[in-house]
């Protein structure tokens, strides 16, 4: 019985044949193309196929017709990019494996059919820890619902418990906050948002909200959402934790100036502090975690006073430990 909407949709499925089994080497002709119709139930004519052929040239796809037939001659994507795309879903934790290989397929179906073939060569799928929670996609939608609207959003926001389950905050709060972006950072993905309780500017890991809802609000904090720049905003919260924004200087050794300028960027001041060392002025969320990063590579802090002797204090902590 053939195809309902078939005859309509012909020239659709014969594009949709040359983007998955057509390129230079691999030429489609006018009777090969109406026998791949027929196994999809659509009758066709060489005839109409040539016909077919020229509208989508007419219509600017890039079908060349060569020797031994018709092929796309050039796609969206390259092959090293399509890689690029494949490899950072596969080093993306949040993403369970099952979603990252439908992810990794999808991909893949926009090669050509030789670059799809070595795309699948190359591809390795990492094993992956199971997903504390398998509906971040759900949720990342909800947050551009809520950017695209105006709105705010709601949600319960979880926490790792001694027992190694996942169970939400405060008693199971309802959380109210109007998002200002979303933000990748150390392999998560958090959601920067202006919070209505707090009337503060506050992040949260995405796989770790569930409930998340539009609400029929509109966006609240407008002055402090728009004074973020989210470039500046990662720099300056080290993995993500909170702190109090402050300016200071910190004190390491000259070879790890590109350390440094990885982290903080090179708009920083930085100067040298005699021949071995080099004095660097960041602002920063001072928090425990800038104290550990520092502490990794042999940096201190030396300005001002008094967070020089906070970390002072907490390395004290750690020797008493």
């Amino acid at each position: 019985m053939p195809h309902v909407g078939g005859q309509k949709l012909k020239i659709l499925n014969e594009y949709q044949i040359l983007m998955s089994e057509s390129d230079e080497k691999h030429q489609i002709n006018a009777i090969e193309m109406t026998k791949r119709l027929k196994a999809r139930d659509i009758p066709a004519e060489r005839k109409t196929v040539y016909k077919d052929m020229d509208t989508l040239m007419d219509a600017g796809i890039d079908v060349v017709k060569g020797e031994k037939g018709y092929y796309i001659a050039s796609r969206v994507f390259e092959l090293a990019e399509l890689k690029l795309l494949v490899d950072a879903v596969g080093a993306s934790k949040f993403i369970s494996s099952k979603k990252t290989k439908e992810l990794v397929d999808k991909i893949t179906s926009l090669a050509s059919i030789d670059d799809a073939t070595q795309l699948s060569r190359q591809v390795v799928v990492p094993e992956k820890a199971p997903a504390g929670n398998e509906k971040i996609f759900y949720t990342i939608d909800v947050i551009y619902q809520c950017l695209d609207n105006d709105k705010k959003m709601s949600f319960k926001y979880q926490e790792w418990t001694l027992t190694k389950e996942m169970k939400p905050r405060h008693g199971g709060k309802t959380y109210v906050v109007s998002p200002a972006f979303l933000l990748r950072n150390d392999e998560n993905y958090y959601l920067v948002a202006f919070d209505d309780d707090s009337k503060q500017i506050r992040h949260y890991r995405v796989d770790k909200m569930i409930s998340a809802a539009m609400t029929p609000d509109e966006r609240s904090g407008t002055k402090e959402r728009d004074a973020l720049n989210p470039h500046e905003y990662a720099k300056q919260h080290i993995s993500m934790f909170s702190g109090d924004e402050r300016v200071v200087t910190i004190r390491f050794d000259k070879k790890l100036i590109g350390v440094v300028l990885d982290k903080f960027g090179k708009e920083i001041d930085v100067r040298p502090d005699g021949e071995t060392y080099v004095k660097a002025r960041i602002s920063v969320a001072v928090s425990p975690q800038l104290y550990g990063w520092l502490t990794g590579i042999g940096a201190t802090i030396c300005f001002p006073e008094d967070e020089e002797q906070k970390f002072k204090l907490y390395l004290q902590k750690i020797l008493e430990l």
